[in-house]
């Protein structure tokens, strides 16, 4: 006796299901299980390179140490301020960037808050040493790629309260901080103070958008202003006058002028946009602008 033998059909559409997301206008989301790392991602976490997750892999202790994939992981700012020169003669100096061990330090809080924890990228390589985007030189827009040495962030070692870390009697790191800071050695400090792994924003060292200042930047930053007619998106300064125009600027929110979503741009005059950056108004033609801008509010009874 013989039987043939059919493969079976499953019917995996629910046209009810189908209705009531129409009826809700609400938007579908494709489901993708994240499973586990594979060898390559693996290997990529593990080196300078990094690997890109979401913010969802993101594990975060009650010491607010991260891990993603039992991997210490450590977070940093890859486009920074800081000029070629800076990174290559003083990394660890004063003003400039840090990495970070903890995902809720006050640094990262008041980042967050700012909306720019994508700024951050991670890297499981505890060699003490980050690829980075760096100024060519002091204001230039230009950037060069760097691999420099960083200090640690004291309030992640406040945070941590790391070998006696804390404040002083006025509220600034206390000289156990600056002990453990110049001191701090990262695979000393997996190995011997916390068993715990780390993790990830978004972009990884190979991901992250390339920060220049684009042909397309222009085009969307003139449409931006003209849709808000001139106006600073926060304060409402009119600066529509030609002899104004100069002084509204197009803010990236979360720190990279290389990624030109409409929704990452923010139209600010240069006070609120020097309120992002105190760097911005550091040159004298700048601070002359956000003094003029000043008294252009005051004279539309805005407040400052």
């Amino acid at each position: 006796m013989f039987f043939k033998k059919e493969k079976m059909k499953l019917n995996n559409t629910f046209p009810e299901i189908d209705i009531l997301i129409q009826k809700m206008r609400a938007t579908e989301i494709r489901w993708k299980s994240s499973g586990r790392l594979t060898n390559l991602q693996l290997q990529k976490l593990s080196s300078i390179e990094g690997l890109e997750r979401t913010l969802e892999d993101i594990e975060m202790d009650e010491h607010g140490l991260m891990y993603i994939d039992g991997q210490p992981v450590i977070l940093f700012i890859k486009d920074t301020w800081n000029t070629v020169d800076m990174l290559n003669h003083d990394p660890k100096g004063r003003n400039r960037i840090r990495f970070h061990v903890t995902g809720d330090c006050t640094t990262m809080e008041t980042m967050k808050k700012k909306k720019r924890y994508d700024r951050y990228t991670f890297t499981a390589n505890q060699g003490g040493k980050f690829l980075l985007f760096a100024r060519k030189e002091k204001y230039s827009n230009q950037k060069v790629k760097v691999t420099a040495e960083l200090a640690i962030c004291m309030n992640c070692l406040i945070r941590l309260k790391y070998k006696g870390s804390g404040h002083d009697g006025v509220g600034k790191p206390n000289k156990e901080t600056r002990v453990a800071k110049e001191k701090f050695n990262i695979k000393n400090f997996f190995e011997n103070f916390v068993q715990t792994l780390i993790s990830k924003p978004k972009y990884s060292e190979i991901s992250y958008p390339e920060p220049e200042y684009t042909a397309e930047f222009e085009m969307i930053k003139n449409k931006l202003k003209s849709a808000w007619k001139y106006k600073c998106s926060k304060c409402k300064v009119d600066l529509s006058l030609l002899s104004y125009k100069h002084m509204l600027h197009c803010h990236h929110i979360d720190g990279n002028p290389g990624n030109n979503n409409e929704h990452n741009l923010e139209v600010l005059c240069i006070c609120c946009h020097a309120a992002q950056g105190y760097h911005l108004i550091k040159p004298k033609k700048m601070r002359e602008q956000y003094e003029k801008c000043k008294e252009i509010k005051l004279s539309q009874n805005i407040m400052i």
